[in-house]
């Protein structure tokens, strides 16, 4: 969907047309921080408004804007040596959101995070969502978490392996928000896609 892999077979599809490399519509947010050990955190950030052409100003307005949102104001020139797990990857959602993509790719970005650190940013990436200030309405999150895929989607797909396929969709959009695990419908619903994987 972001155009850094081809598909094996079939086809991306970015509108009307097939794409071709990598969707400069798309955001991408890895699970390994893939973070530029010698940049700064702003430095970080804006590494891809560099690429996009924008300049110095524009750059270093956006990326603060995004490193705010995220709240990571007052470590714009830390270094990511000096961050915790969290906090780094608190930067890469700041770096993917800066490009104001049209859709959000999260590559299990809370998998190695600790439980509070991964509870807390399940949230925020929600509230950043739902703000107003990020352009950003669409996110593809891929995780293991069935817990972590309640919480946050509003529609599912389940995967099942040998072969690869879609088992089902689950579509979660009635589910109200906040989705606390205690509530019958989302413990309901975790049981259910349990069970579809076993």
């Amino acid at each position: 969907a972001a155009g850094l892999l081809r598909p094996t077979a079939g086809t991306v599809r970015l509108g009307d047309r097939p794409l071709r490399g990598v969707n400069r519509r798309a955001g991408v947010v890895f699970q390994s921080f893939a973070l530029f050990p010698w940049m700064t955190v702003v430095d970080n950030v804006a590494v891809g408004l560099e690429a996009r052409g924008l300049g110095a100003h524009e750059r270093l307005k956006r990326a603060e804007k995004y490193i705010g949102l995220v709240g990571l104001s007052g470590y714009e020139r830390a270094y990511p040596r000096e961050l915790s797990r969290g906090m780094k990857q608190l930067v890469g959602v700041a770096r993917a959101l800066a490009l104001e993509p049209e859709l959000l790719c999260l590559d299990e970005p809370f998998s190695a995070l600790d439980v509070l650190s991964a509870r807390n940013m399940r949230g925020l990436v929600l509230d950043l969502r739902a703000s107003p200030e990020v352009t950003t309405k669409t996110i593809l999150l891929v995780t293991h978490s069935i817990e972590e895929a309640v919480e946050m989607s509003d529609r599912v797909l389940v995967f099942k392996a040998n072969p690869g396929r879609i088992a089902e969709t689950v579509d979660l959009s009635a589910l109200p928000r906040p989705r606390r695990a205690d509530l019958p419908g989302v413990r309901e619903t975790v049981d259910r896609m349990y069970g579809l994987l076993v």
